[in-house]
């Protein structure tokens, strides 16, 4: 692992200029971990590699400083011995662990030509779990995520539930003018189908383990997944423009029917959901690219900050502004597109500002 380490940073330091030249962050990318660097003076993300910026969950974390992209409890958020490095040029070795997964974590110093420490190097090592590790560290996130599930659930729950009760308990007193009864009863309805949507998505959070290596699948068309699923949003929100553009006959992957039904309508769902009004436009596509297929949702929703799309795709999560405050949900949603994506050897990617709306795009392979 050190002279692992040692290699990598002098690498990097050949490659580096006084203003950081492209070659360093080409680099970079191509490293197979984790990977980072920082400037040693105010500690601020000079340039990360994916795989880095998967690690943080921050998309944005270049030029970011350690204490604002992550939390104070974060393992890497220490500035000490970053600030060791910086003053001794030794460079230091930690053993951390993140989300149950081991990491050997270290920092080296990157000089300039003056030879005084300029950078710092970062990077992770993925320690192999032993069976028992692995076997406790899954119980544990288990055991977490159903705390969280509960939690999240109970609170979720009770805003419609309060209510349909308050409503309800008006209408059985019969003091209501017609006017009113109509009202209570449009908001009961209203609040019914919210409830559904979480019981719904209540039923999915103890299915997720279906979505790996023995997940049933068959040869399916997305071409005739997707015209349905976009029929129904059509019937179903006529005051939205629900466009779909198909540049080929047919998309056949290797997959399971259940579950990309379900992600290409959570995509929909998402894009018809978190805007400000019942009109507007989503254009959905799918075209060929490469050696996979995309299905796009394109909205002119809300939109997503940059600082925040790295939190979109993380189980329970959402991201509540003052425009969305007002709707329920598990966080789920996006997650599931996510996993569904994994679990067929594709991806999901995000592209969004906010008051722009936001673009999907949900990419499988070819058969």
């Amino acid at each position: 692992m050190d002279r692992r380490s040692e290699a990598l940073a002098q690498l990097l330091e050949t490659a580096l200029s006084e203003q950081f030249a492209m070659p360093a962050v080409e680099l970079l990318q191509a490293m197979p971990i984790p990977v980072a660097v920082v400037h040693a003076g105010d500690l601020r993300a000079l340039a990360i590699n994916e795989l880095m910026a998967q690690f943080l969950h921050r998309a944005d974390a270049a030029g970011l400083t350690i204490s604002a992209m992550l939390p104070p409890a974060h393992p890497l958020s220490d500035p000490r011995p970053y600030r060791a490095v910086a003053t001794s040029g030794q460079p230091v070795a930690h053993t951390i662990v993140v989300d149950g997964q081991t990491w050997d974590w270290f920092i080296r110093p990157l000089k300039g030509e003056g030879r005084s420490v300029e950078y710092l190097f970062t990077g992770l090592v993925a320690q192999p779990a032993t069976p028992l590790e692995t076997d406790v560290a899954r119980l544990r996130d288990m055991n977490a995520a159903k705390t969280e599930f509960l939690n999240l659930a109970a609170h979720e729950l009770r805003t419609p539930l309060s209510v349909i009760l308050g409503y309800s308990s008006m209408l059985e007193q019969g003091e209501l003018s017609p006017e009113h009864q109509k009202l209570a009863g449009s908001r009961i309805f209203e609040k019914a189908r919210q409830l559904s949507r979480l019981i719904t998505d209540m039923s999915l959070v103890g299915r997720f383990d279906e979505l790996g290596a023995a997940m049933a699948t068959e040869p399916v068309d997305l071409v005739g997944l997707l015209e349905p699923i976009v029929k129904d949003q059509q019937r179903r929100f006529p005051d939205l423009a629900i466009d779909l553009g198909l540049d080929i006959l047919a998309a056949p992957v290797q997959g399971n029917p259940y579950w990309l039904h379900l992600a290409i309508r959570e995509l929909l769902d998402n894009a018809i959901r978190f805007r400000p009004g019942p009109t507007g436009r989503i254009d959905v596509t799918l075209a060929e690219a490469d050696r996979h297929w995309s299905i796009r949702v394109l909205d002119d929703g809300f939109g997503v900050d940059p600082q925040a799309q790295g939190q979109l795709f993380k189980r329970f999560a959402r991201i509540e502004t003052d425009e969305n405050r007002h709707l329920i949900g598990l966080g789920i949603g996006l997650y599931l597109v996510q996993e569904v994506a994994r679990a067929h050897g594709g991806r999901v990617l995000v592209d969004s500002r906010p008051g722009a709306g936001s673009e999907f795009r949900f990419e499988l392979p070819r058969m």
